[in-house]
């Protein structure tokens, strides 16, 4: 069934995406020099990325891995047949909200009936990837943009709505803030490699090195 769906994600930066990024924005000189080559490389299960990120909505990433810890020790392993057979008020008790709960198991039961079919989203581009993935109750667009990079590795994500990399930019390119035109024009300028340069942003935003 489905929920097994698991995808290879390797996004790595080589001298030609440098290059590129470099001719297009000269921070990337500065963001390549402090990190060296972006990558990320992982093998991610679909459906338990989905639900990880329905549960770490509006939290912060250390809350969000405390609580998905206690998620794990309760369930095992996360498949819709354990989701299911866990009582809601089990799962309460990690700290999840009732929405959550409800969101988590109303997916499960959508994977079991067959509804959702995640062996086929890398045939689809990105814009009708991230309606797909949006169709999922609890998963928005920011969520589905996490998804499209973290999970499935799309080459050119790169999210307006997410706080953390905002900060990236803003703190790299030494804006005061970030307007949705000009984050535009940016994504404009970084694609076809913008999940790359996002990379880059969320290392700057830690200031911290995300790949080794």
């Amino acid at each position: 069934m489905t929920q097994q769906s698991t995808y290879k994600v390797k996004l790595v930066a080589n001298d030609k995406i440098i290059e590129y990024l470099k001719s297009k924005d000269t921070v990337f000189e500065m963001l390549f020099n402090k990190y060296g080559y972006a990558r990320l490389e992982r093998n991610a299960n679909i459906f338990e990325s989905i639900v990880s990120n329905i549960i770490g909505q509006q939290l912060s990433n250390k809350v969000k891995q405390v609580i998905y810890n206690r998620f794990i020790s309760l369930v095992k392993t996360v498949t819709p047949e354990n989701i299911l057979n866990t009582d809601k008020e089990l799962i309460r008790q990690c700290g999840i909200s009732y929405s959550k709960i409800s969101y988590i198991k109303e997916l499960s039961e959508n994977v079991l009936s067959g509804k959702y079919d995640f062996n086929n989203l890398n045939k689809l581009n990105d814009e009708d990837l991230i309606k797909e993935l949006c169709k999922i109750k609890g998963v928005g667009k920011w969520t589905a943009e996490m998804l499209a990079l973290f999970s499935l590795g799309r080459e050119n994500i790169i999210s307006y709505d997410d706080v953390a990399l905002r900060n990236g930019i803003i703190k790299a390119k030494g804006y005061k803030s970030l307007s949705k035109q000009r984050f535009e024009q940016l994504k404009k300028k970084y694609s076809p490699y913008c999940s790359i340069a996002s990379l880059y942003f969320y290392a700057h935003n830690d200031n911290e090195l995300r790949w080794k």
